[in-house]
């Protein structure tokens, strides 16, 4: 039976005994997309490779619940569009094949004004231009939108497909030479070191463009618009492509849980043996795991899809270099992310959306770019501060997701701290949701008459729930101090350890390159050939 129609609720395979009892080639922990990638990869190399998951379902991050009381609902807690999901992976493993489908977002973006205005951007620039002149926007402006983003396209380009070839796929060049392959100042200081306030402000003077697309520099960090090193955030999430569309998202049919549902059922065709409800306890090196039960797996090679943090918590003391310790213990793993999943019986009304169907474009509401900053200096103090939510309607795209005549909705909030510095989460859960909900009000003021049920995770919760430390999902800051050469590698100094999650080169999101690029150097280092495309 197909991973999909099991929403990755596949138990096991054997009884643990039966697995315990052989001796494996890998074993990977964790059943993410990461994990389940580096899985089809070494089996396709025929590698005999046993995949353990905690939870009951795979996914991780990106997979499909049934949160509400109607469970003709289906939500991925955490992961709402795909952009990033590498197009090689996707041609390699033959996700199509396997029920991968997804329609690009258009508008790619939306933003609402307080004065009834709007910004969209389209796929088509000469759409965008046409939209900003409705709104007021002044030729220079619509210009330097335009070229902002060409801008970016061009550091995509020569990073993914330069001369260099792609950055992202193997171990990651040094900054001296990814700065002499930028070859320019003003784009060096977008990879390395620029806020996104800065950046905007060199090309575009309204202040309504600068709150519709500040957001993209601060998604998912511990930091506000005005921090350095934000402009590379914004690099980060353009440097995928969707159906041609470089630097878009789109909705993926069925959810994006589907799409670690399409690398499970290509792994498990090419032999990996995949199991839910197993957790790992330790990590021993040289020869295995053991599981919290207390068998041990035996296996030649352990590949972790788990975060940094709780690596070290598998791992003996005496097993791990000190300067590495000392590395993944100052791993930033802090957030400030609120994730609102809601069931809705119709779509809200966005009182500023004109001739645009809002519901078909991630959505950015906020109170403004320096707002967003206060919220962040707030939420550094430990004071829970909406300002900034991006939403997402993937039953505008794809009605598969909800009952009929129904709808979903999932924010992506920023900023509430993990430790709040009065009460818990569990006593200022419901008001932090309430808050993101005002906030998405501000602009569509019948929503709370289209909620029928919401659900709301703070960062405790994504770490209680996925298991990722901090709530940060992408097991770390995506900022230049933890990117590119500074992201950590698959290969580490522990006798057959190797990482495939977000926390390793080339970043978090769902991307999948992580888990080849872990399986690759699995098999070079074991001088197995790479197993052939198809």
């Amino acid at each position: 039976m197909e991973v999909g129609s099991l929403l990755g609720r596949i138990g096991l395979p054997a009884p643990i005994a039966e697995l315990a009892a052989r001796d494996w080639d890998a074993v990977v922990i964790g059943g993410g997309h990461n994990g389940l990638a580096a899985a089809a990869y070494l089996a396709r190399a025929d590698q005999s490779v046993l995949v353990l998951e905690r939870r009951e379902r795979l996914g991780g991050a990106c997979t499909l619940e049934q949160p509400f009381e109607d469970e003709r609902f289906l939500v991925s807690p955490c992961a709402y569009v795909v952009g990033l999901l590498d197009g090689l992976l996707i041609d390699e493993l033959d996700l199509p094949g396997h029920g991968y489908r997804v329609t690009p977002a258009d508008p790619n973006l939306w933003c609402p004004f307080q004065d009834g205005t709007s910004f969209a951007q389209f796929l088509d620039d000469e759409r965008t231009a046409e939209h900003m002149r409705e709104n007021g926007f002044t030729e220079d402006d619509i210009r330097g939108a335009l070229a902002y983003e060409e801008t970016f396209d061009r550091v995509r380009r020569l990073l993914r497909a330069g001369p260099a070839g792609d950055l992202w796929r193997g171990p990651s060049p040094s900054r001296e030479r990814i700065e002499e392959l930028l070859g320019d100042d003003e784009l060096i200081s977008i990879v390395f070191e620029e806020p996104i306030a800065d950046t905007l402000a060199r090309y575009v003077s309204d202040e309504r463009l600068a709150h519709a697309l500040f957001g993209q520099g601060i998604i998912g960090e511990w930091a506000g618009p005005r921090d350095p090193g934000t402009a590379s955030v914004h690099l980060m999430h353009g440097m995928g492509e969707v159906e041609g569309h470089g630097g878009s998202w789109g909705f993926v049919e069925g959810g994006m849980g589907q799409v670690s549902f399409a690398i499970a059922d290509v792994a498990r065709e090419a032999g990996a043996i995949l199991a839910t409800g197993v957790p790992v306890a330790r990590i021993v090196p040289g020869e295995g795991v053991e599981l919290e039960s207390g068998e041990v797996i035996r296996a030649r090679t352990v590949i972790s899809n788990a975060d940094p943090k709780r690596v070290l918590e598998m791992l003996p003391a005496d097993a791990i270099p000190a300067d590495y310790r000392t590395r993944l213990e100052d791993w930033d793993v802090r957030s400030g992310v609120v994730k609102v999943n809601a069931a809705l019986d119709k779509l809200p009304t966005f009182t500023a959306a004109g001739s645009v169907e809002p519901h078909r474009a991630m959505v950015t509401v906020t109170h403004g770019l320096e707002a967003t900053q206060e919220a962040f200096e707030a939420c550094k103090r430990g004071e829970p501060a909406i300002a900034w939510a991006e939403l997402y309607f993937q039953t505008a795209y794809d009605q598969s997701v909800a009952p009929p005549g129904h709808h979903v909705m999932s924010a992506f909030a920023q900023y509430a701290p993990y430790e709040l510095a009065e009460g818990d989460w569990d006593s200022r859960r419901g008001e932090i949701g309430e808050r993101v909900l005002d906030l998405i009000a501000t602009y569509a003021p019948d929503l709370r008459e289209c909620v029928v049920e919401t659900e709301m995770l703070g960062p405790p919760d994504i770490e209680e729930r996925i298991g990722l430390t901090g709530g940060n999902i992408f097991q770390g800051e995506t900022l230049p101090e933890q990117m590119w050469d500074r992201r950590l590698e698959p290969r580490t100094p522990v006798e057959g350890l190797y990482l495939c999650g977000a926390a390793t080169h080339p970043a978090g999101s769902v991307i999948a390159l992580n888990g080849r690029n872990a399986a690759m150097a699995v098999l070079e280092d074991a001088g197995v050939p790479a197993p052939v495309a198809g």
